[in-house]
């Protein structure tokens, strides 16, 4: 009995020690809710829970109650002069209690549109709005005006204070005033406070009206972070009307220019625009500095002459692993040449190409890309896909293990058939036709697709206008053993498609997920299919949920990162 009771006896592990508990605190610090009551528990992890709760105040409070609960918490921990401005500018200020923490120390993660934002929740609720709005009317002042100082006061409080602030996300559209786009260069002890920045958002869309100060405001932050911020991995900058283009964007280029080169190890770069020619040539140049670390390349809307600069520092970005272009614009009166060399090779290992229109020749354009990578290529998905840029694709790239691809013809062509066969490390394979007709035209070119899929694929997703009696020809003539099937065409689920993927599931004893278009339920398709169906298919397929969105066409819809091959293959098991 004895030894009964000791091999059920619930063993304790040791106590934790502080370290170990604070780094299983921060695993939660993108859930504030469980954070919060945490906060509850005891004075040690009241220690321990406020730090990460307040590392990004503004992420997930913007506007709102709570928005100006955080601005109305930092209001307690200016000093008394600094109330004094506020209560002389006329703000009858609600009753501050002495802060338990110096909350502005842990500051990490600074949002600017999220912290107007809340300044302006907490002078709409917080302030005594009569006396406020007597004020504003008796200085002829209006509240963009009484934004600005309090943004003033404690964007020097947070900056001066704060450890260090790691993430900058700056946002101003063009809907705001543009008296209100933060120049953050002027809060005390900024230098210091962006010395340990890593990442870099810019956002930003302006009035084009003549006279504003933006264009200024831009360059200035720029420049000032070249100064300041060395350590910067991810940018993403997205700039739109300006007012004096030809005046200001060359300087706004050469601003982000020197600040790409001035980063020491610069991984991820994305650039939403670039305006001109010579605006692209200046960032380009840019990049061969951070050839030892950059590995990712996000583009958009390049145009013929911009994609050229690209075309030829590409060997220059040794590291380079993933390249994303969105919206490629072809010269129409101006044929594409670019000849690289024989010997040139590149180290890409993923490429993505997306559009928002279609039927574009893109094969001259992704062609230089794609032989230059060769052997090197893993993962490849390509919007405006015609037959030549297909047998570009099989010539090239014999050791794909992803690809997608979005056809132009309203037919499978022969060559994709041709492709398959020679890819025999592929693992992902999608394919996209938006026409409404079937995609073969006879049942030889359907049997010869069919045939052509080598052992290796385990996920196939498709958007085609195919019927129930083609998917279940294709499944029983199909070598390969799915783990993964994924419909992105809603209207192609009916219950005798569903039922052919119940009996290939019976049948392979392979297929551990169905993946259906990502806006609906499986019960969203009981007009179409009975529930009796819809029932069975649960028992016995383990997983049925909503696909990826269709720019992110390799996995489930927890895929956030195309540089990482890993979660596309989170669902899938290795062959034997």
């Amino acid at each position: 009995m004895n030894s009964l009771n000791t091999q059920n006896k619930v063993i304790l592990p040791g106590k934790l020690s502080i370290e170990c508990f604070e780094q299983v605190l921060t695993n939660l610090k993108d859930d504030p809710g469980t954070l919060f009551s945490c906060l509850l528990v005891n004075r040690c992890w009241c220690r321990l829970s406020v730090p990460l709760l307040w590392s990004h105040p503004f992420e997930y409070h913007g506007f709102g109650e709570l928005a100006a609960n955080i601005i109305q918490v930092y209001i307690s921990c200016l000093p008394v002069d600094e109330l004094q401005i506020l209560i002389d500018e006329g703000l009858d200020l609600p009753e501050c209690h002495p802060p338990l923490f110096d909350y502005p120390r842990y500051l990490q993660s600074f949002e600017s549109a999220h912290f107007t934002g809340a300044i302006m929740s907490w002078l709409s609720t917080k302030v005594n709005t009569k006396t406020f709005a007597s004020v504003l009317e008796e200085r002829d002042m209006d509240i963009s005006t009484n934004t600005y100082i309090v943004q003033t006061i404690l964007g020097n409080l947070l900056f001066s204070r704060s450890k260090g602030i790691k993430d900058l996300d700056i946002v101003h559209f063009d809907e705001d005033d543009d008296s209100l786009i933060m120049d953050i260069t002027t809060f005390d002890d900024a230098n210091k406070a962006l010395s340990r920045l890593e990442k870099l958002q810019f956002d930003y869309s302006g009035w084009s009206e003549q006279g504003d100060k933006s264009s200024e405001i831009i360059s200035n932050l720029f420049d000032f972070m070249t100064q300041s911020s060395h350590n910067i991995q991810h940018i993403y900058i997205n700039i739109t009307n300006i007012s004096d283009q030809d005046f200001d964007l060359p300087q706004i280029a050469i601003s982000i220019s020197n600040l790409i080169k001035s980063q020491n190890n610069l991984r991820d770069l994305i650039m939403l625009e670039f305006w001109t020619p010579d605006a692209a040539a200046t960032i380009f140049d840019s990049l061969p500095s951070q050839s030892n670390s950059l590995t990712y390349l996000r583009l958009h809307d390049l145009y013929q002459d911009q994609y050229l600069f690209l075309l030829k520092i590409l060997p220059t970005l040794k590291n380079l692993e993933t390249l994303q272009l969105i919206n490629l614009h072809p010269d129409i009166d101006e044929p594409f040449r670019f000849n690289e060399s024989s010997d040139t090779i590149i180290n890409l290992k993923n490429l993505h190409y997306q559009e928002e229109k279609s039927h574009l020749d893109i094969s001259t354009l992704i062609g230089p890309i794609i032989r230059m990578a060769n052997l090197n290529l893993r993962s490849l998905s390509l919007a405006s896909v015609n037959p030549d840029l297909v047998e570009i694709i099989r010539q090239y790239c014999p050791n794909l293990t992803h690809l997608s691809l979005t056809l132009t013809t309203p037919e499978i062509p022969i060559s994709v058939s041709n492709l398959l066969s020679t890819s025999v490390f592929l693992r992902h394979f999608s394919i996209y036709i938006y026409s409404s007709e079937f995609p073969f035209l006879t049942t030889e070119e359907l049997l010869k697709f069919s045939r052509s899929f080598p052992k290796s694929i385990l996920y196939f997703g498709f958007y085609l206008a195919i019927n129930s009696d083609i998917l279940n020809f294709f499944l029983k003539e199909c070598p390969a053993s799915f783990q993964v099937l994924s419909i992105y065409r809603p209207e192609t689920i009916e219950e005798n498609l569903l039922k052919v993927i119940i009996n290939y599931a019976k049948d392979k004893k392979s297929l551990k997920k169905l993946l259906l278009d990502s806006d609906v339920d499986i019960y969203s398709y009981e007009g179409s299919v009975t529930s009796a169906t819809i029932q069975e298919a649960r028992s016995i397929i383990p997983i049925i949920d909503g696909t990826i969105e269709h720019n992110r066409p390799y996995s489930g819809s927890v895929m956030d990162d195309l540089n990482d091959r890993e979660l596309w293959d989170s669902d899938l098991t290795p062959l034997s």
